[in-house]
């Protein structure tokens, strides 16, 4: 079966839409890696899509004070899924990762 030109088009602008936004996750990996972000700026509510869609133990684990195994430690002990987004932490979820981790 054969698709159209139209709907390759479709494909192409959704993967280049995709593509774009894990270049922008990465950026921020790469800044909070770096220590551009805090943990506390980090885990404000925001509007910052990229920053929205990484899950929390992916930014945790980038910050090199924290580590992997202190990252899942931490939300292990306040049951929170490594697999939340950011943008879905309530915020007493944040207040508690950011205490756990002073």
């Amino acid at each position: 079966m054969a698709t159209s030109p139209a709907g390759i088009n479709t494909r192409e602008i959704a993967i280049s839409a995709v593509l774009e936004l894990r270049v922008a996750m990465n950026k921020v990996l790469e800044q909070i890696a770096n220590g551009d972000r805090s943990l506390s700026l980090i885990l404000q509510p925001s509007d910052e899509l990229p920053l929205n869609q990484l899950y929390v133990v992916k930014v945790l684990e980038s910050f090199s004070h924290i580590g992997k195994i202190r990252a899942r430690q931490v939300l292990d002990a306040l049951q929170i899924s490594h697999k939340h987004k950011i943008g879905v932490l309530n915020q007493d979820q944040r207040t508690l990762i950011v205490e756990a981790l002073k």
